[in-house]
């Protein structure tokens, strides 16, 4: 069973992403906007909501690709395994993966409150909420889905949530 509304703390305010900025989320509130522009004088940051959006980002372009809790918003494989395909082929060719997301498998729930430290000293607070018990979002499948087309370079995993960066590899 799972603890309805925990806390959880995520610390990123000593994040830093250099160069052309992806970001890829429905409602991160401005956290990626604000950790990259602490370190970032020209500030390019494309943001993709929807499938509209998708048509205006450029293809091996981008230095860094961020999904802030939204790789789970996907409930099959397929279409993950499709939009890492779509992100592998908009970053550049040493671009980077930033994942962020809840770890929970089939047949289970997540519920819980999650605070980032952001630069400045600053507290985002995002609720999550996955009362989806048919969809997949673990850590050993987006881990799986990965390994065509990403290297691994950091794992996190803590509170039922996990963190990946991965680097594009040079496959096509």
């Amino acid at each position: 069973m799972i603890e309805l509304n925990r806390n959880i703390f995520i610390n990123m305010e000593n994040e830093i992403f250099k160069g052309n900025l992806l970001d890829v989320g429905l409602d991160n509130q401005g956290i990626v906007y604000n950790i990259y522009k602490q370190f970032n004088d020209n500030i390019n940051v494309e943001y993709v909501n929807g499938k509209d959006e998708g048509k205006n980002i450029k293809e091996n372009y981008y230095d860094n690709c961020i999904l802030l809790f939204s790789f789970d918003k996907l409930c099959f494989n397929f279409k993950k395994k499709n939009f890492i395909l779509d992100i592998y082929k908009y970053l550049n060719k040493s671009g980077f993966l930033h994942i962020w997301d809840i770890d929970k498998g089939y047949n289970k729930i997540f519920c819980a409150d999650v605070k980032i430290a952001v630069p400045g000293g600053k507290l985002k607070k995002i609720r999550i909420r996955d009362f989806n018990i048919l969809k997949n979002s673990s850590k050993e499948n987006t881990l799986k889905l990965l390994e065509e087309y990403f290297k691994v370079l950091d794992f996190r995993n803590s509170d039922g949530i996990y963190y990946i960066k991965a680097q594009k590899k040079d496959i096509m």
